[in-house]
């Protein structure tokens, strides 16, 4: 049986900057809250449905320079999702949309399923760099676009300059396509928060992420209190994603197989 479609977004967000008084620049500066005149805001939001071709883009406006409406607009692509994925999302993207959400008034869940593929980076591999470009270089996958440096910030918020927001769309969408690159590079350590066979009617035996019952077991184990878990292994070929499951879910799985006439 085969799950669901499933509804995993990937998604990345650009930030204004602050903008403040100062007497002067210089190292060791201490900047302070009340020296802050205005506060940065969301300019850019892009995302992309998993295996969709087509990138989706929200921003603040060039005129208005507000981000209500984006975040209104966003958070109900956000509620849509079983899994949002960002990289370093749970630290900054989530939490920036919620204080921006908060600010303006707007109704948000206080939790979305989060899949951060900087945690995943840090707990898994020893990388040169965990930054999301130099995972994409390290790994040959699509490289991220230059976002122009601050020039691109400036000519968008002091000169409202469209072709700057139109590079900027162009570079956070980027961003969002090697995001889904870099998933799926690290798919074989993620492990599963959202379980597609169960919500679709199927068993917790089969793989969460296809819901195929074409699975095997890779490595079996005791806890120290004696629980007897499974490590399985999906074996279709544009699966094979490994999850766990105790031996009553097993034992399923071997009812299920023999009551079908599966091997």
């Amino acid at each position: 049986m085969r799950s669901r479609k499933r509804n995993r977004l990937f998604y990345d967000i650009e930030t204004s900057f602050c903008e403040g008084h100062f007497w002067r620049p210089g190292y060791n500066q201490n900047i302070l809250p009340h020296q802050i005149i205005k506060y940065a805001q969301i300019m850019t939001v892009s995302w992309k449905w998993e295996g969709s071709k087509k990138v989706q883009h929200l921003d603040w406006g060039l005129k208005e320079q507000c981000d209500k409406k984006l975040v209104e607009k966003f958070i109900k692509v956000l509620d849509k999702a079983d899994e949002i994925v960002a990289h370093n999302g749970d630290r900054f993207d989530i939490k920036w949309i919620r204080t921006r959400a908060l600010y303006h008034g707007i109704e948000m869940r206080d939790t979305y399923t989060t899949i951060d593929t900087l945690k995943m980076c840090k707990k898994y591999l020893s990388l040169p760099s965990n930054k999301l470009a130099e995972i994409a270089k390290y790994f040959g996958l699509t490289l991220k676009l230059d976002p122009g440096g601050i020039e691109t910030w400036i000519n968008i918020i002091f000169k409202k300059d469209p072709k700057a927001l139109a590079h900027m769309h162009k570079y956070c969408d980027g961003d969002v396509i090697t995001l889904e690159e870099v998933y799926n590079k690290l798919r074989p350590y993620a492990r599963n928060k959202f379980n597609y066979s169960v919500a679709k009617g199927g068993g917790k035996y089969a793989c969460p992420e296809c819901g195929s019952v074409y699975v095997g077991i890779n490595k079996t184990y005791t806890t120290a209190a004696g629980t007897i878990q499974h490590f399985m292994k999906c074996r279709e070929k544009d699966c094979r994603q490994p999850y766990k499951i105790n031996n009553k879910s097993y034992m399923d799985l071997l009812q299920h197989r023999m009551l079908n006439g599966l091997n």
